[in-house]
């Protein structure tokens, strides 16, 4: 599993060795330690997925450094190495908590096998905990809302991507929550506890942008009087979300990809490099194909931050879950001076009909206005603004054809299965006969066959 880090423990070096050169090959991230001393000590600096330890070494025991680690981690999943003789111990260890154990000597290919199992068995934990979580609280990873379809794909994708640690690009219309969904992978991941740090690539000045990033020493331009750390290395060993990537220009486009690549920062002004520890989430409404054949997106950039890549779905394509944003929005707003609790059904009717070219960034700054116009605890139609209920009675009026297109096809292929019968295609479309007759006249259909 890619990034997926294995910190490997036995006191034979040789041993580690080989382990370490096969799992780096299946796509691992791999630490060593010749020691539990020493395994614990990088266990308290960096986070470990997977501890693949030997039993029996000099000092402390492969159980006794199972215990110490549950202990510092209680998500880590620990496999222990054994000889034959000690099976027993084996056993007891996975009494202990051990999530599996394998036989010396062991055939690489077994190893790997195994880990792969222990790394897909942990990713299904994850994903059942927030199923759990989804269940309980209504919402998604990072507290997002949506219970929808593509609202459910895309907290599986967000689950899936925060276990790695190779770039991402966030796609998707302005105002669908594209930063959220940073801020969930984030969240989701193992570095949650570092820093994220938002960059808005397009309110950057083209003056101070590199200096912005990268940040700079003393004497680096006039006025620089002490070292400034950039927003890239600032975030440590968390993460870095470039907004509207798009925007940024072509000149930075290639620092950044140089630093990505090479994974440091310099310093404007340094000639010392820095390194990036950070992971780079990227996002944008701009459909960076085209921009890449105008000649105004770098191609290797846009590969680089696009190993792997989310969509955030318009509003319009999740209509179903307005009313969760909206009670979202309304609880936020509740703990204010607001006294707003509710929203009348025709109110949600109208907003389920708009077709929300804004996105979730729209309806929340509607409910909000909404909510201080409103007299009372409910919002009514009358507390929604004009363009709003303009809106949803244009999109009424163009549904409408096409719904009448589809009663009458569906008419059609009723009376074609039942040979004309006309109470038998009334009943196989579950109306009333006297209804139907009132339609065939409507769309022209009444000279059907019987």
């Amino acid at each position: 599993m890619p990034d997926t880090t294995v910190l490997i423990v036995d006191d034979e070096q040789d041993l580690r060795d080989i382990c370490c050169e096969a799992l780096q090959d299946a796509g691992y991230g791999v630490e060593t330690a010749g020691s539990g001393e020493e395994a614990l000590a990088f266990m308290g600096s960096a986070p470990v997925d997977i501890l693949l330890s030997d039993i029996k070494m000099p000092g402390m025991t492969g159980l006794e450094l199972l215990k110490r680690a549950k202990e510092i981690s209680g998500q880590i999943d620990v496999v222990l190495m054994t000889g034959h003789a000690t099976v027993d111990n084996a056993i007891e260890a996975l009494r202990l908590g051990a999530t599996d154990y394998i036989t010396k000597p062991f055939a690489l290919d077994e190893l790997t096998r195994r880990l792969e199992s222990v790394a897909e068995r942990k990713e299904l934990r994850v994903e059942n905990r927030l199923l759990r979580e989804q269940l309980t609280t209504g919402r998604g990873p990072g507290g997002m809302v949506g219970t929808s379809s593509r609202m459910q794909e895309l907290y599986r994708l967000i689950v899936k991507v925060a276990r790695h640690n190779q770039p991402a690009l966030i796609l998707g219309e302005s105002g669908t929550g594209k930063e959220l969904v940073a801020r969930a992978i984030h969240e989701c991941g193992p570095n949650h506890a570092q820093p994220f740090v938002p960059v808005d690539c397009g309110a950057l000045s083209p003056t101070l942008m590199e200096s912005e990033l990268f940040g700079y020493v003393p004497g680096a331009f006039t006025g620089a009087a002490q070292r400034r750390v950039g927003l890239l290395a600032s975030a440590g060993k968390g993460t870095v979300f470039l907004d509207e990537i798009g925007e940024l220009p072509l000149e930075m486009q290639a620092k950044l990809l140089r630093s990505i690549q090479e994974r440091e920062v310099r310093a404007l002004g340094s000639n010392q490099h820095q390194r990036l520890e950070a992971r780079i989430l990227a996002a944008t409404n701009r459909h960076l194909e085209s921009a890449i054949k105008e000649g105004k997106f770098r191609e290797d950039l846009y590969f680089r931050l696009n190993v792997l890549s989310l969509r955030t779905p318009p509003l319009r394509e999740r209509r179903e879950d307005i009313p969760a944003l909206v009670a979202a929005f309304i609880d936020r707003e509740s703990g204010g001076t607001s006294t707003v609790t509710g929203i009348s059904r025709e109110a949600m009717q109208l907003l389920s009909k708009y077709p929300w070219p804004g996105n979730v960034r729209e309806l929340s700054n509607y409910i909000y206005r909404a909510m201080a116009l409103s007299e009372g605890p409910v919002i009514q139609v009358r507390d929604l603004p004009l363009e709003l209920r303009q809106g949803a009675a244009e999109s009424d009026r163009a549904e409408l054809p096409k719904m009448q297109a589809a009663e009458k096809q569906a008419i059609v292929e009723a009376l074609a299965s039942t040979g004309g019968h006309r109470v038998e295609a009334a009943k196989l479309l579950g109306i009333a006969k006297t209804t139907l007759y009132k339609k065939l006249k409507d769309y022209g259909l009444d000279s059907a066959a019987l």
